[in-house]
């Protein structure tokens, strides 16, 4: 006996979309070996390098997503299992990528940094930090240190806008006596119409305002 489940369109929509974002996603070695590279809305991702020290995982053992914000603004989410399981001692990972706007009307102003840090069984810091040189001196830096403090989330204003950035993500975990850990990443931008833009738009609707009052006056 055959039997037919039937599969409302809510469900229908929820597992496409679930296809969708897995086949966005892509191993971290398969974009350095294939010199690949990520869209996401109107940014492109490319330009991945890797580096790891200690107990930080290989990468081909570490993934790269899309990611949007609650905000609406566009990024990747780096998903790996970040252990530092040298106790005493530290480890290191270190991602290196070009995130570039496509639209040229339009350019990058911020970003803002979130992981999940956690120090167990001891203490230590387990820490991820963003830097964009040499295009801006901004630095992002998120942290779980034991005994201390916690800050899972950060955002910064670049000096001035950019069309293209190159940005080193690095994950530190480094010990006293516990274990550190960090299992995602995720790095977005927010980003504005260019100055000249704003100001031919500024000019355009100042015109309209100008003949909309000509014309109620004639």
């Amino acid at each position: 006996m055959i039997r037919i489940h039937r599969i409302t369109p809510a469900a229908f929509f929820v597992a496409l979309a679930l296809c969708v974002t897995s086949a966005n996603a892509a191993l971290l070695s398969t974009l350095i070996d294939t010199d690949g590279s990520i869209q996401v809305g109107d940014k492109l991702f490319s330009d991945f390098t890797y580096s790891n020290t200690g107990s930080m995982p290989a990468p081909t053992l570490v993934n790269v997503s899309p990611y949007t914000d609650p905000q609406g603004n566009f990024g990747i989410e780096i998903q790996g299992s970040f252990v530092n399981i040298n106790v005493g001692g530290s480890s290191n990972a270190v991602l290196n990528y070009t995130v570039t706007v496509l639209d040229p009307n339009k350019t990058i102003v911020g970003s803002t940094l979130s992981a999940n840090p956690a120090v167990i069984n001891g203490a230590g810091t387990s820490s991820a930090t963003a830097s964009f040189l040499p295009e801006d001196p901004l630095t992002l830096t998120v942290f779980s240190t034991v005994p201390g403090s916690t800050l899972l989330a950060t955002s910064g204003v670049f000096t001035t806008d950019h069309q293209t950035l190159h940005v080193q993500t690095s994950i530190t975990g480094s010990s006293v006596t516990g274990v550190e850990t960090m299992s995602f990443v995720r790095q977005t931008f927010v980003q504005v119409p260019e100055p000249a833009t704003v100001t031919l738009m500024t000019l355009g609707l100042g015109a309209i305002c100008f003949l909309g009052r000509r014309h109620r006056r004639g």
